[in-house]
């Protein structure tokens, strides 16, 4: 029975050496892609786009945008709603967020890609 303890330890040393290895890697990969989204966004070489259903957009719908929005309005709305997100402005990231809502235009963070969609009237109208 003593030689089965032994094997018992010995597996549970090993086993507790690679669970401390792969929490080492986890730790790892996550603070490289900590590094790589503190990038400042009013400081970024990337610029939002609005995209179709010719580029891959599978919802997108290609329709005029509401009076007073233009491309580039939509464009400067969503780079502030960015940079209020990076410095922790929920407030205003939000009220960004209930205009684009209204407006009915879809946006991807990660892709700093926009979109409209068909227009959906709100119930009660």
């Amino acid at each position: 029975m003593g030689n089965t303890t032994r094997n018992t330890d010995e597996k549970r040393k090993a086993y507790k050496k690679a669970k401390k290895q792969r929490r080492k890697l986890r730790q790892a990969e996550v603070k490289e892609s900590n590094n790589t989204r503190t990038e400042d966004p009013s400081t970024s070489k990337k610029k939002w786009r609005r995209v179709t259903a010719e580029d891959g957009a599978k919802k997108a719908v290609d329709r005029p945008l509401e009076a007073g929005y233009g491309v580039d309005a939509i464009n400067d709305l969503l780079k502030r709603r960015s940079i209020a997100k990076a410095e922790k402005n929920y407030g205003v990231s939000d009220e960004i967020t209930k205009t684009l809502v209204r407006l009915q235009i879809v946006y991807d963070d990660e892709r700093w890609e926009w979109h409209t969609r068909a227009w959906k009237h709100p119930k009660g109208m």
